[in-house]
């Protein structure tokens, strides 16, 4: 169906079963579950996540799909009788009574743990942060700070907004976050609204709002952390990718309080995004129209239209041969920047997607970062 991305496919069974001594298909077909039958999520009803697992069938009378619900995954299952979900717990179910369950005990017993290595390094904290925004809208995110040897509080931050905006940050352990938390920085991950994982009314309450209320949710979050004393008012910088590029963008357009930016794989013109992009499904859902229909609300949420405002020194990192956020928007938001005389650095990188995966690549990105944020954390 049309709607925000996170949400456009849908999980249904349907049954085409032939009552006894019937030809024809019965009219309507029976619809024995759908995901989509609700617009609200219930806490206890983790969202649908595509694509669905290669091993989706727990025996011959049960469908296995994956959920999100707030910063934690679920397996669910799907009584093709009843019709009824319910959360799957390997470690409570007999193996007799699952062979889903049977797959899951031999994959744990033939893999080796995924952070043998790490667990001779130095980690990080990573924690649930729960807050009240202004307009007294709970929300949550995951904080990451350094290591009791490495800083004491209140720490440098480091804001890292995700994409989509329909993404959504996770528990769980995040490379970058632990990279950033070795060198002293707190890294805040926020769910700001229009994040997956809280239904769908919360997944909608971004339309048509770009940078109005997931700026305000993700800025009352960082306000909590100085409150709390986890986080240095003075020494705030942020990091984003894709829609968190588009965030990072906003956010040193709309506010002082960062010393620095890097934005990659941004989207820095909702025109442009609309025009050179392969989904312009995108920006048609979330304004309600083509560039040409939606022309004002297009200029007040388009991270270009605010350059004029921006002092933060903003590093523009972009691969080459990205298809979901092209090139020319990095070029277009630094060349603006260059032109007014903001410090601004831009870095291409070949032979990469919207995703930066080539690991001499991602080392560039980090060190780059690093040392973009140290050259101006200056008193």
């Amino acid at each position: 169906r049309k709607g925000p991305h996170a949400d456009v496919f849908n999980v249904a069974l349907v049954d085409f079963t032939l009552p006894d001594g019937k030809t024809d298909l019965p009219k309507p077909a029976k619809i024995v579950f759908d995901h989509h039958g609700r617009l609200e999520q219930p806490a206890d009803d983790p969202a649908a996540t595509f694509p669905l697992p290669v091993d989706c069938w727990d025996g011959p009378e049960e469908l296995v799909y994956t959920g999100v619900a707030g910063l934690q995954s679920a397996t669910m299952r799907v009584d093709l009788k009843s019709g009824q979900r319910s959360k799957f717990d390997a470690d409570a179910r007999q193996a007799e009574d699952s062979p889903y369950q049977r797959q899951v005990s031999t994959r744990r017993k033939f893999s080796v743990p995924g952070n043998t290595f790490l667990r001779q390094r130095l980690l990080a904290e990573s924690r649930a942060f729960r807050w009240t925004n202004s307009e007294g809208l709970e929300l949550e995110g995951v904080l990451t700070v350094p290591p009791a040897s490495v800083a004491k509080a209140p720490y440098k931050l480091v804001l890292l907004p995700h994409g989509g905006p329909h993404s959504r940050s996770s528990l769980g352990f995040n490379f970058n976050a632990q990279v950033f938390a070795a060198n002293g920085y707190a890294a805040f991950e926020p769910n700001f609204r229009g994040s997956a994982g809280y239904g769908r009314k919360f997944l909608d309450a971004d339309r048509n709002d770009f940078g109005g209320g997931d700026m305000r949710d993700i800025l009352s979050g960082i306000d909590r952390l100085v409150a709390d004393g986890v986080v240095n008012p003075k020494r705030q910088f942020v990091y984003g990718v894709s829609y968190g590029g588009f965030m990072t963008c906003w956010l040193v357009g709309h506010t002082k309080q960062f010393r620095a930016a890097v934005a990659q794989n941004a989207v820095t013109d909702l025109n442009a995004m609309w025009g050179l992009s392969d989904i312009q499904s995108w920006t048609e859902w979330e304004f309600g129209g083509r560039p040409w229909e939606t022309v004002e609300a297009m200029r007040r949420h388009n991270p270009l239209s605010y350059v004029a405002e921006i002092e933060t020194p903003t590093l523009i990192l972009h691969s080459r041969d990205d298809r979901r956020c092209p090139l020319p928007m990095g070029r277009m938001f630094y060349q603006a920047l260059h032109t007014r005389g903001v410090p601004t650095q831009m870095v291409v990188y070949p032979d990469e997607g919207h995703g930066i995966r080539q690991p001499r690549h991602r080392e560039d990105v980090l060190r780059r970062t690093l040392a973009w944020f140290a050259e101006h954390d200056q008193p």
